[in-house]
């Protein structure tokens, strides 16, 4: 019996068609009508002789044909990639779509970035920045390979592949009261000026819910979209805000402790990406973003004066990708 060689090009698609949850969302990412996904993965069953489906609205199930299938279409494309990879070696092989939470890392991050740029040169990473619902909406609607964004947001629920997200523990961030240095604003005064990021914020609601439970009045008079437009409002003195102790720059400092301003909880962020990858470089970088991350927290004073570390292996590593 001669054995039919299997399209790449339909494994692909399949996996895609897994990875999206659904048809439309595999056509959109493929730029594809929906008719020709369907077609694509006609192809692909007439050619196996089984069905790989069996609902091909959302949810998705897959037949036990079509699991088997799926582990073996990840081992394809990999082995593809790294084929091509050694011996034809084409530049920009990889792109990594990466999100950024607006307050994290600004000092660090474009250093990492630069490490990570050397140490895997084929990998290219096309960074943009927001808050975490607006990154985990893009992320769900695949604008986005990777993002860093709160951990444990409650609100994930709503996104309809969340149960495929991957939340991996990033960083604790401890919120702080900060003000300009030499700042003419009384904390114990009421009520109390408040500059802060818009309502989607995470941090916002933290900082009035702790206001609230002290029994203090507030008043915002500064609503800022960017973690500079923050910074520079309570280096002008306009008011109290809360950031973390990474956020703080020549002329913001953290209010002292005897100001009468309640104790502020600490916040997790995460690393956001699919648990089925199908570009191996996004774990690269999620891996090589924590390694930083860890260091910076248990080094603070050397890993600010000196260049990020390479990733494990980096090098070794970085021909395969």
């Amino acid at each position: 019996m001669r054995v039919p060689d299997v399209d790449l090009d339909l494994v692909r698609c399949f996996v895609t068609v897994v990875e999206c949850g659904g048809f439309t969302s595999a056509s959109k990412r493929l730029h594809l009508t929906q008719s020709a996904i369907t077609l694509k993965i006609k192809r692909l069953e007439d050619l196996l002789g089984q069905r790989l489906f069996v609902k091909t609205v959302a949810p998705l199930e897959l037949t036990p044909e079509g699991e088997i299938v799926l582990g073996y279409s990840f081992r394809l494309l990999e082995l593809n990639r790294e084929m091509v990879t050694r011996v034809a070696k084409p530049e920009g092989m990889a792109t990594v779509r990466l999100g950024v939470i607006s307050h994290f890392g600004h000092h660090h991050l474009p250093l990492w970035l630069s490490a990570f740029k050397k140490a895997y040169p084929q990998i290219r990473v096309v960074m943009d920045m927001g808050m975490t619902d607006e990154l985990l909406k893009s992320l769900d609607e695949d604008r986005f390979d990777l993002i860093i964004a709160g951990a444990g947001y409650t609100g994930m629920a709503q996104y309809k592949s969340a149960p495929r997200f991957h939340e991996q523990h990033l960083q604790k961030e401890k919120l702080i009261w900060v003000h300009a240095k030499n700042s003419k604003i009384d904390p114990k005064k009421e009520p109390l000026p408040l500059v802060m990021f818009g309502p989607q914020c995470r941090f916002r609601p933290l900082c009035l819910d702790s206001l609230q439970k002290a029994g203090r009045t507030w008043e915002i008079v500064y609503d800022g979209g960017s973690i500079h437009a923050i910074q520079s409002a309570v280096e002008a003195d306009l008011g109290l805000s809360v950031l973390t102790a990474i956020s703080l720059k020549p002329g913001i400092e953290q209010v002292g402790k005897k100001t009468g301003l309640p104790p502020l909880p600490s916040c997790d962020l995460a690393l956001y990406y699919r648990k089925n990858l199908t570009i191996p470089a996004v774990q690269k970088l999620a891996d090589f973003i924590a390694e930083q991350v860890a260091l910076q927290e248990s080094e603070p004073r050397q890993a600010a004066e000196r260049t990020p570390h390479k990733a494990t292996k980096a090098s070794a590593l970085a021909a395969t990708f």
